[in-house]
């Protein structure tokens, strides 16, 4: 007997497509040759809403049920924090932190640096593919966060929520996977020790996320984005135990005062990432890295001069 069910699609046939908008909300029009993106553990909520009870009393058992008053979707996966692989030119994932709260400035031949910013954030477009169906995500702004820890390889993990679009049909576009440089394990020939206020150390563990306050608003006029509104930065490290006279952490944490801490990653010109932070030592807690004594430093990332609490640099 003929099998009369429709053909299943396949879960793990996926494509995640993202530019940036040229216009908030507007829809960028990504493609499979240009946009591509090498995500890995995606995660898609393609609709996820607001709503409010109608609280009706009844005369018999039962609900009023409810109205959705607002629709959104969200979207999140992990990225390999490599540079592109040549000085003064912009990695494939940078537009993906400039919706996060950074800018980018090229130095041609020479750097790529992005900054935090305080407004007139960036924001994507996304185009979803889950088989043939296409899942189209507008003015996406979010969360970022990086683990760059040894017997690993630096990664980062995006999170935006965006404006809702119906599903539709769509067949799976080819893509093109060129520009995207393969990473390199964090390890004593590919990493710099890292540096807390001019004190080399080694480490096994550093962490850091941006901490953005995201809003989404749904209002008459309209008014209708997500939006970073704050940040409040955080991050830790696990770094070996000197001597307090080589490095004294409590004395740090005790005077309050902003210490930077730098660290670069890659093992030549144009494969390197150098990750800069402003931050008070507030946390102080003895751990182990292999039996050996170490310290786990909670850091809170502040700004000096103002939007350079955190900063990443591609050499």
């Amino acid at each position: 007997m003929a099998n009369l069910l429709a053909q299943p699609r396949k879960w793990r046939s996926k494509a995640v497509l993202v530019k940036s908008e040229a216009t908030y909300g507007v829809d960028s029009t990504p493609t499979g040759a240009a946009n591509w993106i090498e995500a890995r553990n995606v995660s898609l909520s393609p609709m996820d809403v607001d709503k409010v009870d109608r609280n009706i009393v009844m005369d018999t058992l039962g609900s009023g049920g409810s109205i959705i008053v607002s629709q959104w979707a969200k979207l999140s996966f992990d990225v390999a924090l490599a540079p592109s692989g040549a000085l003064g030119t912009a990695p494939k994932w940078a537009s993906l932190i400039m919706a996060t709260g950074f800018a980018e400035t090229v130095s041609a031949g020479v750097s790529v640096t992005y900054n935090l910013i305080s407004s007139n954030f960036g924001s994507l477009c996304a185009y979803m593919y889950i088989g043939d169906v296409l899942h189209k995500l507008l003015g996406m702004r979010g969360e970022l966060k990086v683990k760059q820890n040894a017997k690993g390889t630096p990664m980062m993990t995006v999170s935006y929520d965006a404006v809702y679009v119906t599903p539709a049909d769509g067949a799976m576009p080819a893509v093109t996977k060129t520009g995207w440089a393969i990473e390199e394990a964090v390890n004593s020939k590919n990493t710099s020790p890292i540096s807390v206020n001019g004190v080399n150390l080694a480490y096994s563990e550093f962490e850091w996320g941006l901490g953005n306050k995201i809003s989404r608003l749904d209002l008459p006029g309209p008014q209708y984005e997500i939006a970073i509104n704050d940040r409040a930065p955080t991050a830790s490290i696990k770094v070996l135990a000197p001597t307090l006279a080589v490095f004294n952490p409590y004395a740090l944490a005790e005077s309050g005062v902003t210490v930077p801490i730098s660290v670069t990653h890659g093992s030549a010109a144009g494969k390197k990432i150098k990750t800069d932070l402003k931050a008070r030592i507030v946390g102080v807690d003895y751990d182990s890295i292999e039996d050996l004594t170490a310290y786990k430093l909670t850091l809170s990332p502040v700004p000096v001069a103002g939007n350079d609490e955190v900063t990443l640099t591609c050499l």
